[in-house]
Formats: C-alpha cells, structure tokens, sequence
C-alpha cells in the first residue's frame, strides 16, 4: 500500500495505520510507525485514552490517605484510597484552574489543596472549601465540583484505570490471560506485595518497542545478552536442569496480551523459591495452574499496552526469584519513562535472606544491572534510525514473520490444558514471533477504531 506524503496529517496517519494492517496480513510491518511525530497523539487518545491501563498495585495503599503519582499515557493521575478505603484515580487538575495540585510522587493524606488559589478536595474527590467561599463564591453549587476521575478495577492485586466511559469491563478486557495472571500473581494465598518504592527513568525509545521486547522474545538474547550469559562463576540454579533452551521455552497468546516462559520437565522447581513455598500454594489455583507453577523457572510478558511481567530466577545466575511489574509511560514519539515495581510472595516479605536475593534479581534489569544497558542501547538506536526520513519514502518494512506458515518448521502447536487456554507453541520464544504479531495487531485495531471491542 502507497504511503503518499499529502500534506495532510489526518489523511497520512489513516494511511498509516491501514498500512499497518496490510503489512501484518504477511508479518512486516512500516518502521515508520516507529519514533512517528504524527501518529504519537492519535495513540494518546485511541490507545492509552481507551485502554485499562496499570496504575499500581494494591499492597501499596494499605492505609486510609495512602496516595502515589501514575499516569494514563501522559495524563497525570493520583492514585489513592480514601477514608472509607475505596480506591480513586483523579486527574491531578484542580477544576478551578486546572493547576497540579500534587507536589508529591507518594505519601499519605486526608485532602489536597491546591498551590494556586487554595481549593481543597478531600480524598474521595469532593470540595471540601476555597480561601473566602462566602464572598467569592456564594451561590457556588458545591457539590457539583469534583474531581476527574478515571475508571478504576483491579484483578489480582493489580490496578488498572480507563478514562473512556465506554468500553470492556477489566475481566473482558483481560480475557483469557487471567488464567496467567493467576499463575503470576496468585499462586500463594497472601498473593504478590510491592516491596520498596518503584524505579523510574527515562530513555530515547519508543514505547512500543519495549512492550513488544518484554512480550515474549528471548531470540534476542542469544546476541544482545550473549555476555552476561556467559559468565561462568554464577550459580545458575534451576536453569541448570534446561539443557535445552528453546525446546524448554513456550509462548502463550491471547487474542491481546502474550507470555512466555520456561520450563523444567519435573515438577518442584518453583521459580527457585524456597521449599517453604510449598506450603503457601493458594488452593483456589486449578491442578493445571498449581504444576505449571511447579515446573516454572522464568515467566515473562506484556498486558497490552504498555505493561510488562517480569516473574523468576535470573537466568546466568544474576539472582531472584522476583517478580517485575514494568510500565512503559510513552513521553513522546520517541521517548518512554520506565516504572519499575518490585513484589515477593507476601507470605516471604519478611525473609531477609530471600530478600536480598531476590533483589540482586530485580537489580540486574535497571539501568545500572547487567541486562538493562544492554536493551537500552539498541532500543535507542531502533528509535533513532526509525525516525528516519528514508523509511517513510522508501516504505520500508521491517519483519516478524517467525512462527507464519512454513517459517519455522521448529515450531509446535501445544494441546495440552497444563499451558492454560491460550494459543501456545514450544520453542516460541526462539522460533515465533506472535507475541509482537499479537501487540501490533492490537494497536492496529485500536488504533483503526479508536476503541476497543469486549
């Protein structure tokens, strides 16, 4: 399809997007899509204004008046629980000037008052008064003044927040991958805690790449991570008992969100936790859950659009179990704000030697760990050279056809209600690329309709 330059923003991006989903219909896709000026606020507000977006989770609002900054693409939003222990998300925008009225990223409080004129809201988002409301504002209906709230639900412990009226319900939107997150989230009766406050930075990379890179590719390990791999004096733990590592790796798709992960061929592996996990299994979790959890070394994925699920023992040794819950806040065309959550077993918070393990764990994928700089370089470098003049003349395609027809004869359907209801191949995470297939085409569609479907 011909990607005219008309002139014409609104006309282009269509063609854009349309483009995007001619290109899919063979695995390719435009690279102009990529660190794109023009498409960048059509996202804003077909995407993340439709989506159920991760904003926190609930171990870190465990009190009356706990409250944190998240945001809903660029929109800044408070999360906080109020004083009768309902959870809001508001729009940090005073309905009187629409000033910022939070001046921090975390604490606790009963109200919030405005730095600009002094209006004051109480946690549950009502008028609690201004500076001289009897003379400035005597015929001011208080109680039609609140604040912008988001739609909020929450599954697992996560939460998520919309800001369209209409749409899916959370469940609907999840679909199936609640089986997963089952797995991820639930597999102890006390469930996951946020352990420390969340990291976060800045990077030169669009956000769509590294949703896509933390959705179920581990083919590029074998080159960008070659090095710290490698490294001999680290005890590898359970990925000892992989010899083969494709073959021990799957890929799960759902018709939005994808995961992939590895696993041992006997049970009792747990991710590396201690034995003691054993005893805290949640019995809610179906016998299928409760094994795939068992034989489970190394979890990851990405709840469309741009959180990411990080869950188990580091491979080369560099520490964990954890668990990782990434949100890539799209900051332009071409720049991303990384939040970094860190959560253990609740019923393991207080084990100070399991801690410092799986911190070491968390640690290795920052900014300054052994496998963060090494994305960080390339991803850069993808925003960069995407931007480029030369992709949108020549209309070049960039591929992920891994895993379509006979490309990949490595490649096997799996049957069997142990890998959840989900699409699944074996050696997925080498061999098939649907994990970025299932993400673009769900940009696409939202991206063509400006909603999405249940």
């Amino acid at each position: 399809m011909s990607l005219p330059n008309t002139g014409d923003w609104e006309r282009d991006v269509a063609a854009l997007i349309e483009r995007v989903g001619d290109d899919l219909a063979d695995g390719r896709y435009p690279m102009a899509m990529l660190n794109n000026p023009d498409l960048y606020p059509t996202e804003l507000r077909r995407i993340f204004g439709h989506a159920w977006n991760y904003l926190g989770h609930v171990s870190e609002f465990t009190e009356p008046g706990d409250y944190a900054r998240r945001y809903i693409g660029e929109d800044p939003f408070i999360l906080t629980r109020d004083e009768s222990g309902e959870l809001h998300a508001f729009l940090d925008s005073c309905m009187h000037r629409g000033a910022q009225f939070c001046t921090a990223e975390s604490g606790n409080t009963s109200h919030f008052r405005c730095p600009y004129h002094g209006w004051t809201y109480k946690n549950d988002g009502t008028l609690q008064g201004m500076p001289h409301m009897a003379e400035a504002y005597q015929d001011l209906d208080e109680e039609e003044i609140a604040l912008t709230e988001a739609h909020i639900d929450s599954y697992r412990g996560l939460i998520f927040g919309r800001i369209a009226d209409e749409g899916p319900t959370l469940r609907e939107y999840l679909g199936e991958f609640t089986w997963y997150l089952d797995v991820l989230f639930g597999a102890t009766s006390e469930g996951m805690t946020v352990v420390g406050e969340p990291h976060r930075w800045e990077a030169d990379h669009d956000w769509k790449t590294s949703a896509d890179n933390f959705s179920g590719d581990s083919y590029h390990v074998l080159t960008t991570h070659q090095a710290g791999l490698e490294t001999e004096t680290l005890a590898r733990g359970p990925w000892e008992k992989l010899d083969d590592f494709p073959g021990a790796s799957y890929l799960a798709c759902t018709d939005r969100h994808s995961v992939g992960y590895y696993l041992s061929q006997e049970e009792g592996t747990f991710m590396g936790y201690p034995d003691s996990i054993r005893d805290t299994l949640n019995p809610a979790l179906s016998d299928e859950q409760r094994e795939l959890f068992s034989r489970s070394v190394f979890h990851f994925g990405t709840v469309f659009p741009n959180m990411s699920i990080i869950h188990g023992i580091q491979s080369g040794g560099w520490g964990g179990p954890w668990a990782c819950i990434r949100k890539w806040n799209p900051r332009g065309p071409g720049t991303t704000e990384t939040t970094s959550w860190w959560l253990v077993p609740t019923e393991l918070a207080d084990d100070e030697g399991f801690l410092e393990d799986s911190h070491r764990g968390w640690e290795s994928l920052s900014p300054g760990g052994a496998f963060e700089s090494d994305d960080l370089t390339i991803w850069e470098g993808i925003s960069d050279s995407s931007g480029a003049v030369t992709h949108e003349l020549r209309e070049t395609r960039g591929n992920m056809q891994q895993g379509l027809g006979a490309m990949s004869d490595e490649v096997e359907t799996v049957e069997d209600p142990l890998h959840g209801p989900a699409a699944v191949t074996s050696k997925g995470l080498y061999f098939d690329e649907r994990n970025s297939q299932t993400l673009l085409r769900s940009w696409y569609e939202m991206m063509r309709q400006g909603a999405p479907e249940s």
